[in-house]
């Protein structure tokens, strides 16, 4: 029995020193750990439905064309949230563009009388955010990218086709949990062509926009 106690008592005795050598979490925790500090990206997505609220239409050459280019609009935007500060995304779009169409100062009969136009924009996304708690976040937002104009009522009744062209937001918001409100100004080049090709005018829209959305 003696010696079994004496045994036993030496066994502990070289146990604890070899304990001690090794890290307070062990060997593998600290292997998680260094794996938690270098996986700082992750994926961010936002959906976003919005208004933008009309604006004239100024050509390079004629100066401001009186017309609406009203149109609701929905987003959705993929992105890599690289820290508590910073987001870079791309998203896509859908507008419906309506209302008054005032375009030339010729007879009435040269084009339609309201803009009837669905809108795919396309664009990267750039977010900066400053959060000042857990659940907000004030954000500063620009888009650029280009807007096709899929289908019109240009293209249907015959007189010509309108074509989008560069895109671009600047806006500011804030986000309080996962919802988000935000404002700005954006910006869309266009181009009406008549139906043999030849272009008609050529310029962009300037407008406000105000949205609401969720981000996870």
């Amino acid at each position: 029995m003696k010696n079994l106690i004496l045994s036993l008592v030496a066994i502990v005795a070289l146990a604890i020193p070899a304990k001690a050598s090794m890290p307070a979490d062990g060997y593998g925790t600290e292997l998680r750990n260094r794996d938690e500090v270098s996986s700082t990206i992750k994926p961010q997505y936002e959906i976003n439905v919005g208004y933008i609220s009309g604006g004239k239409i100024n050509r390079k050459v004629f100066g401001a064309i009186d017309t609406n280019f009203s149109r609701p609009y929905i987003d959705a935007i993929v992105s890599a949230r690289l820290s508590n500060y910073l987001s870079l995304g791309v998203g896509v779009g859908l507008e419906y563009a309506y209302e008054e169409c005032k375009l030339t100062n010729l007879t009435t009969d040269a084009f339609p009388e309201t803009w009837n136009a669905l809108c795919i924009p396309i664009f990267a996304n750039v977010k900066a955010h400053y959060p000042v708690s857990e659940l907000v976040a004030p954000y500063i937002s620009v888009s650029l990218g280009g807007n096709v104009i899929a289908i019109s009522n240009f293209t249907r009744h015959g007189y010509g086709k309108v074509k989008g062209g560069v895109m671009m937001k600047f806006g500011a918001g804030i986000s309080v949990s996962k919802l988000h409100l935000g404002l700005g100004f954006t910006t869309q080049g266009i181009e009406w062509l008549s139906p043999q090709g030849v272009t008609n005018f050529k310029g962009g829209s300037n407008a406000f926009y105000i949205e609401a959305g969720v981000m996870f």
